[in-house]
């Protein structure tokens, strides 16, 4: 009785770990099965892994926007050479600044001088056009710069909410073009300047000669 079931113990023990068939219905292997889940549900995480590694360094946020149409509109106010800004002022390109600077330096008409087209004549215009440019320009250059701020601030408030890597190097990529176009617009607000300290030289410059043509003339 006892080898008998020890055979029958032997011969289930070998039915539920080899497939087999009985009477043409298929056995169930529920280890096999359970194994088949296990490496579905590692697949399922090395997948969602991966996915979220992908999604981490690619897709669009919007940072690259912030402020940026902003930018572009301010830094085309002021052109790249003062021949450009002294011509834009002239062309009354500045609108309302030129307008109240015009007020503020009170320059005299051309009609008032002796000979209109005399050298004091033009030098006197020529300097007036080009302080008048340097107010407007600068005042100009001023607001672009403030609007590069404002904007640098914005960004620097969104450094805590990026999602991911990408979005926060997108931000960071931005940043870096604000800080760019700000530099342009202080570079240029400093060459203003010295194209005007050089040009109030040349005015004393041109005095000076007017004067001692003036003296060597009345003194043959």
């Amino acid at each position: 009785m006892k080898k008998t079931l020890a055979v029958l113990a032997a011969a289930v023990s070998i039915g539920a770990s080899v497939p087999a068939f009985a009477t043409g219905i298929p056995t169930f292997d529920a280890a096999t099965v359970l194994q088949l889940q296990q490496q579905f549900r590692q697949l399922q995480d090395q997948y969602t892994v991966l996915k979220n590694q992908y999604d981490a360094v690619t897709g669009s946020y919007g940072r690259g926007q912030i402020g940026l149409s902003d930018s572009i509109s301010s830094a085309s106010v002021v052109p790249g050479s003062w021949q450009e800004v002294v011509a834009q002022q002239q062309s009354g390109a500045f609108g309302s600044k030129q307008a109240s600077y015009e007020k503020l330096i009170n320059t005299m008409p051309q009609d008032l001088f002796a000979n209109p087209q005399a050298q004091n004549a033009t030098t006197y215009k020529m300097s007036t056009d080009s302080v008048r440019a340097a107010m407007a320009g600068g005042d100009s250059l001023y607001s672009e710069v403030q609007t590069h701020l404002n904007n640098l601030a914005r960004m620097s408030q969104q450094v805590d909410s990026t999602v991911n890597i990408k979005d926060g190097q997108d931000l960071q990529n931005r940043i870096s073009s604000e800080n760019g176009m700000l530099s342009s617009a202080m570079a240029k607000l400093s060459a203003m300047n010295m194209n005007l300290q050089a040009n109030m030289v040349n005015q004393q410059n041109q005095a000076t000669a007017a004067t001692q043509k003036y003296f060597n003339h009345t003194g043959q």
